[in-house]
């Protein structure tokens, strides 16, 4: 999507990334405190809180710790505001664009008997003010400015390759009818979309606003995607309606629960011998103790309530629960997002 910021909201974007970035070398000098007073991943007690205990306790006095709070509380609250400001510079002659690419082959349906879960709609995920769709043009605010400009300056590696990665390991080249859980503002979907041109793409997400943004950048490159409003544990679909369910990312903004309901559901849906595959953050068992804690705590500030409990989950035997066979979990790049949980349904 073209579009150019106003030197203010420029300005303001780039000094969020490398205030997040100075957190960042601040965390890793912490940690090197750490080393000095004995504490690392072999010492850590193995429960979480107690973690966190015994590291506070020994960087309560650390000067470089209390300022690496301080710019992650900032770095929380601000990037989002700091995106929603740089949007209000250039809406005026933004919006009209924004409008103009509503209308396309990419529809949205929105179904009478969806009710928002409260684990979605009573949580401000990412410390985003209001929540996902508190403002009607959150979805080009998070889908492009704070993806785009903020999350992947910041976060190592490729995060938009690695969706890549995730299909191009999957058994087949031919799914015609495929069904992202948790479409968002469309990433993981136009990596679908290349990856399998041909497909017919469905996807399904409980925020509007988000939708809308992947409308835009569906129609912005001429494609048609079957969008629909609604959560990944109650799918408006029929049986058998897919060849390939995936998703992205999505299970660490819900509880335990309902991503088992979500492997449920998908098995639903897929045509037998279909496959389905789901990326996720690492699990915290297959990091070191220092590790762990280290993305519990960022969890913690950033706006991440189910992190814990869904990071810590073993997910081969929840998608085999469902039905599923030839299960395996695995991390194309070990120690790093993301996490992919892969079954199939029996033909």
């Amino acid at each position: 999507m073209q579009y150019e910021l106003a030197q203010r909201g420029r300005a303001m974007m780039d000094f969020e990334v490398t205030t997040r970035l100075a957190a960042a070398a601040l965390h890793r000098a912490a940690e090197g405190e750490l080393a000095d007073r004995g504490i690392t991943a072999d010492t850590l007690p193995k429960d979480m809180e107690q973690r966190h205990d015994v590291i506070d306790t020994a960087l309560k006095d650390s000067p470089v710790f209390q300022a690496r709070q301080l710019l992650g509380e900032w770095c929380a609250k601000q990037h989002g505001r700091a995106a929603e400001q740089a949007f209000a510079e250039i809406a005026d002659t933004l919006v009209p664009e924004l409008e103009r690419l509503r209308e396309g082959g990419t529809t949205i349906t929105r179904h009478d008997d969806y009710a928002a879960p409260k684990y979605w709609s009573d949580i401000w995920f990412h410390r985003t003010r209001g929540g996902w769709d508190a403002d009607v043009y959150n979805g080009f605010v998070h889908g492009e400015l704070v993806h785009k400009r903020y999350v992947s300056k910041v976060f190592p590696g490729d995060i938009y390759g690695s969706r890549r990665v995730v299909l191009k390991d999957l058994p087949r080249d031919d799914y015609r009818r495929i069904l992202e859980i948790g479409t968002s503002s469309g990433h993981h979907t136009v990596a679908i979309a290349e990856v399998f041109p041909d497909a017919r793409l469905t996807g399904i997400d409980p925020s509007l606003r988000m939708l809308e943004q992947a409308q835009r950048v569906a129609n912005e490159q001429g494609l048609a995607w079957d969008l629909h409003v609604g959560v990944g544990e109650a799918l408006p679909f029929a049986e058998a309606s897919f060849d390939l369910v995936t998703a992205y990312a999505i299970h660490h903004e819900m509880p335990p629960r309902i991503i088992s309901a979500i492997f449920a559901e998908a098995f639903r849906v897929l045509e037998p011998g279909g496959d389905m595959a789901m990326a996720d953050v690492t699990r915290t068992g297959d990091l070191d103790r220092l590790a762990a804690w280290r993305m519990d705590w960022a969890a913690k500030w950033g706006g991440e309530p189910f992190w814990r409990a869904t990071a810590g989950l073993d997910m081969v035997p929840m998608a085999e629960a469902a039905g599923f066979v030839d299960v395996r979990g695995y991390a194309p790049n070990p120690g790093r997002d993301p996490y992919v949980i892969y079954g199939r349904k029996p033909a």
